[in-house]
């Protein structure tokens, strides 16, 4: 066997997961017991059917139940982070975004683009050579409103 062949069978193939999305209205400081005591007695009560297997049968209906309802409460969290952007604002792109190079970055918004919000950067970063880029808008923080 070649050097170059075991060093392209010791590599990885196993498929990066999408990040975790963050919820503004949820506490990420929070720990899973304060959470848990947090809980109404009907959520508790489904957490707790859940967990014995009561409702294995149910499982790919609540999952898709889940995820429709995650999906609606970010698209409102991404329209109301849009709204509070304005135009022209210093913003810094903030530890959310993907692609992770930009994370840190300072810039003013130029305008929005869809559900992106259009920044140009204040000095070139990365692999962004033209300093314009579009982020979702929950992965800016607004500096000054301008």
């Amino acid at each position: 066997m070649s050097e170059s062949h075991s060093t392209l069978s010791g590599m990885s193939r196993k498929r990066r997961s999408r990040p975790v999305p963050v919820l503004a209205h949820t506490p990420e400081s929070a720990s899973a017991s304060a959470l848990e005591s947090a809980l109404t007695p009907d959520v508790a009560s489904m957490v707790g059917l859940i967990t014995a297997g009561a409702v294995d049968a149910h499982l790919p209906l609540l999952t898709r139940t889940i995820q429709q309802r995650h999906r609606q409460v970010r698209e409102k969290d991404a329209q109301r982070a849009m709204a509070a952007v304005p135009l022209g604002a210093r913003v810094r792109i903030n530890r959310t975004a993907v692609p992770q190079y930009l994370r840190g970055t300072t810039g003013t918004v130029t305008g929005f683009t869809g559900r992106k919000v259009e920044i140009l950067l204040d000095r070139s970063h990365g692999r962004c050579g033209s300093c314009l880029v579009r982020v979702g808008p929950l992965s800016v923080d607004v500096l000054d409103p301008g």
